[in-house]
């Protein structure tokens, strides 16, 4: 196994670790407030553009036609790989940051808890979503490590559909609850780029 794989993997078992720990995190801050849900499915939404679209980049990955015929870059791109694990661990360390930033108002799923507050600090003060980004990277990164552009595409596209719909549900609950602040915050900020979306 090549060191570069070593590494791929690692940042993967740390992926995998720090949603373990997120998701920790969110159980601790409903258990400790009353919320009302409003998630419309969309952590189930995001779940389904995630997972079952890594299964089938590894899978494409690991078939024996695929993985060194058709749409097969690893070989002779393989800094696409480093690049990957780069952008996996700028996406674990931006997802830890939003969600240390929340601190209590985070939930992996779209809730209002009690004292609900706008955050504008930090990382929020640019970008709304930095942990949809932060998401959006690892799944990026996941897709460069495996090296099929057939499964880079479907780790580019789907979640990114997947966290589209989230935001959408997210904001419309925002807007519904804080009204023309949300609003106002809104408009000073970007979604997912700064000064660009």
């Amino acid at each position: 196994m090549k060191t570069v794989e070593y590494i791929a993997i690692a940042w993967f078992v740390i992926w995998c670790g720090s949603e373990i720990v997120i998701s920790m995190i969110s159980v601790v801050n409903k258990s400790a407030a009353s919320s009302t849900k409003t998630d419309k499915f969309s952590f189930l939404v995001v779940w389904l553009s995630t997972f079952p679209p890594i299964l089938f980049a590894y899978l494409i990955n690991r078939h024996f036609i695929l993985s060194n015929g058709f749409g097969n870059f690893s070989t002779q791109f393989q800094f696409m790989v480093y690049l990957g694990c780069l952008f996996i661990a700028f996406g674990v360390l931006l997802r830890l940051i939003a969600v240390t930033t929340l601190k209590k108002q985070f939930t992996v799923r779209v809730s209002i808890i009690e004292g609900h507050k706008i955050v504008e600090t930090g990382i929020y003060k640019v970008i709304r979503h930095p942990a949809y980004l932060g998401y959006l990277a690892i799944m990026l990164g996941i897709g460069m490590v495996l090296g099929n552009w057939v499964g880079l595409t479907a780790l580019a596209v789907l979640p990114f559909l997947g966290i589209l719909y989230r935001i959408n549900v997210e904001e419309n609950v925002l807007l519904s609850y804080f009204g023309s602040a949300y609003q106002e915050y809104a408009n000073r900020t970007k979604r997912l780029l700064p000064r660009i979306w």
